[in-house]
């Protein structure tokens, strides 16, 4: 039991220091979570199924492609622990779909950074991102050929039909912004055995 403990304190502290790594490099919050408190919703894939970001059939890591809602749910069981980070940034219009965009992208762009640094730290890890994979500047998808990074495709939280709005809650994050601020959200998952 005690072994059971200090195992237990050993990733609580791992995921500590990831959490402080990710404010470092500029994220608002960071907060480590057990994978088993994360929820999930597969009715949630009905609002990629109205495709507003264009990207439903048309990108690898997005749906149909990327797998059923309870296939997604079991990649991400499949790990143990969850670091939460989010970006809050000042926008002139949430509404702006091209202010939000480059907002969404500079948030990926750095944890697609923290990502590398992360994966030295706990190898074997993978990355639930805010938004469509963006590896490529068009997902080869659209032209019907191979994806040439099949290890490196990110989906994203509605692709996996993760409780968002829940899991803020549960890090102590804020998911509805006020007036003026957008907020997005990004997940790495891995477990003891990439410590």
């Amino acid at each position: 039991r005690r072994h059971a403990h200090t195992e237990r304190r050993g990733i609580m502290n791992q995921g500590e220091r990831f959490a402080k790594m990710a404010v470092e490099m500029g994220f608002s919050r960071a907060a480590c979570v057990p994978v088993s408190e994360i929820s999930f919703d597969a009715s949630l894939r009905r609002y990629c199924e109205m495709n507003l970001c264009g990207s439903y059939g048309n990108n690898y890591a997005c749906p149909p492609d990327c797998g059923t809602p309870e296939q997604m749910e079991a990649k991400v069981r499949k790990y143990q622990n969850a670091l939460v980070v989010q970006s809050i940034t000042k926008v002139n219009d949430i509404r702006d779909d091209t202010e939000t965009k480059k907002v969404k992208k500079e948030h990926n762009r750095k944890m697609s950074e923290l990502v590398r640094e992360l994966r030295q730290a706990a190898p074997g890890g993978t990355a639930v991102m805010a938004g469509p994979c963006a590896l490529c500047n068009e997902c080869k998808k659209k032209k019907g050929e191979k994806c040439i990074f099949p290890e490196g495709i990110s989906s994203c939280l509605s692709a996996y039909c993760i409780k968002a709005q829940e899991l803020a809650e549960k890090c102590g994050m804020v998911y509805w912004c006020p007036e003026g601020e957008a907020a997005f959200f990004s997940i790495y998952l891995w477990s003891e055995e990439g410590i």
